[in-house]
């Protein structure tokens, strides 16, 4: 039996060349899709290629050391204005802009970091990589993705100051094909950035190396949390490099749901409901308790516990009020009533990200915000990035900036009761980088704010939402 891509491949072209010319276009018509996906990471960019590059470029490597203000105020959240001008094509969508964002990625990371004295070790940065599209074209611009190009201004930074080993990490809903047509496969080669794509055709393609298991026995859904090994290795510099994006589930998608992208596929896709939805993630190792067996249990005594609460907008849709009107937990259990998938929703995808989060600490989170979107498919032109260490602190920040009340917002609610991290704006030491050094913001109020609203769930005619 073929356990792993690499075997894959060689069964395959053994297979093949020992077959028929009909046959040989047979099996190949069934298995081209298949050997299509398996091939594109077993090379170049697998996460056990960027292992392996990375350890060899560790010893030439000086890891980069945040300024002293960053490092001082671990809950405090730092702003950097950046400059990009750019107008609207007639579409509604914006220009590429690359060496606006290149220049703007050079300007933060100049404003955040200084030159260390160690030596050895790794820089892994995870931007958020979605798609590259937006109205119909393609464009690295789409206020969905981390500007590519902000990336590689921002690692020209590092580089200059020794930080050379640097790994750029991918994962998510984008194929190879996107980053090959989209130009990034060439820019990181180009820049001399280590690219590693974690989006494999399903679980069993990764190695044992790949993957790094971190027990967790206090979770509400989840006891084992898998990480992409190099993400989370003692030596690692991780830089966490979420988008100002907006979901339909999480409200705000950043730096705490751009963890997401260094999980392996099956366990990596958080968003399932919860009746049924992680069924396909609990069965993958089924020897293994990587879910609390009662986990489903836990998330219905949470929901209750924070609907008491009067949390915004926590039954959009009445599924849980239909839940407990025909019979509740006896029911579901008994398979008497079958609840609707989208019950729950926000508390388990709360619990199992915290879960997730709970167990990695960047060394710097930031949003880049100097284009963003809203639920309706509108782009804004922001211009600013928010940083800290703290990725609860970082996100309310950065919420209050796209126009919602941290305080408000379900996920960054239950991070603050679990002690993760401040999200009352009121509470948040707030600084602004400038080019002559660090001002303290005195009042959150009179930051200029977007407004870009949410459909929760994505309900047929649902209303758009700022919490």
């Amino acid at each position: 039996m073929i356990t792993n891509r690499r075997d894959f491949i060689t069964a395959a072209t053994g297979v093949v060349a020992g077959l028929p010319l009909f046959a040989q276009c047979s099996y190949l018509g069934k298995t081209a899709k298949r050997e299509e996906k398996v091939v594109l990471y077993a090379k170049k960019y697998s996460v056990e290629t960027a292992m392996k590059r990375a350890q060899a470029g560790t010893n030439s490597n000086v890891p980069p050391v945040l300024r002293e203000e960053i490092l001082d105020n671990p809950d405090a959240v730092f702003l950097v204005r950046t400059n990009v001008t750019s107008y609207k094509k007639a579409d509604g969508s914006y220009p590429d802009e690359k060496e606006a964002m290149e220049r703007a990625g050079f300007e933060t990371a100049s404003k955040m970091f200084r030159k260390g004295s160690t030596q050895g070790g790794k820089t892994y940065i995870k931007p958020n990589f979605v798609h590259f599209v937006h109205h119909g074209r393609q464009t690295v611009n789409n206020g969905i993705s981390t500007h590519p190009w902000f990336v590689a201004g921002f690692c020209e930074v590092l580089k200059d100051l020794g930080n050379t080993n640097i790994i750029v990490g991918a994962n998510g809903g984008t194929r190879h094909t996107d980053f090959e047509q989209a130009g990034i496969c060439e820019l990181m080669d180009s820049r001399g950035l280590i690219f590693l794509e974690g989006k494999y055709p399903d679980f069993n393609e990764y190695t044992k190396q790949e993957v790094a298991w971190i027990d967790y026995p206090d979770g509400v859904v989840m006891r084992k949390i898998p990480f992409f090994t190099p993400a989370v290795e003692d030596d690692t510099t991780f830089i966490n490099m979420a988008k100002t994006r907006i979901h339909n589930l999480a409200v705000t998608t950043l730096t705490i749901k751009n963890l997401q992208g260094i999980m392996p596929v099956g366990y990596m896709h958080v968003c399932g409901g919860w009746p049924t939805g992680l069924k396909t993630a609990v069965d993958l190792q089924p020897a293994v308790e990587v879910f609390n067996p009662d986990y489903q249990k836990r998330v219905e005594q949470n929901y209750i516990r924070h609907a008491g609460m009067s949390y915004k907008y926590y039954d959009d849709g009445g599924f849980a009020k239909e839940y407990f009107a025909a019979g509740g937990w006896d029911a579901f259990k008994n398979g008497s009533f079958e609840p609707n998938f989208l019950t729950f929703r926000e508390e388990q995808w709360s619990q199992r990200i915290l879960d997730i989060a709970s167990n990695i600490h960047p060394t710097v989170n930031l949003v880049e915000g100097v284009f963003g979107i809203d639920i309706k498919d509108n782009l804004y032109l922001n211009n600013f990035v928010a940083i800290s260490r703290s990725m609860v602190a970082c996100d309310s920040v950065t919420s209050w900036l796209m126009g919602h009340d941290p305080r408000e917002l379900f996920y960054l609610r239950i991070a603050n009761e679990r002690g993760m991290g401040q999200n009352d704006i009121e509470k948040i030491p707030l600084y602004e980088i400038t080019g002559s050094g660090v001002e303290k913001i005195p009042d959150y109020r009179k930051l200029s704010r977007a407004r870009m609203p949410v459909v929760m769930h994505l309900l047929k005619g649902g209303k758009s939402r700022i919490f």
